[in-house]
């Protein structure tokens, strides 16, 4: 029973650090599936997710893509 109680205290515990620290994403462009552009990092803002600021948009068949990864 005690080392079910630490292993539940150590995931509360790694759930509240990884939770609680400043999430970054980098955003990478892709123009017909090739990777285009890499961005730097940025902070998230308040309430919101890395997916979403991913983004497609085709003009003229051209398909311009935006997709953002978590980063530390």
């Amino acid at each position: 029973m005690k080392k079910v109680l630490c292993i539940c205290a150590v995931g509360l515990l790694l759930g509240f650090f990884t939770t609680s620290c400043d999430k970054k994403c980098q955003c990478k462009t892709y123009v017909n599936g090739a990777l285009s552009t890499t961005g730097d990092p940025f902070e998230v803002e308040s309430g919101k997710k890395c997916s979403d600021y991913n983004s497609s948009v085709t003009v003229l068949g051209i398909t311009t893509e935006v997709k953002c990864t978590t980063s530390m």
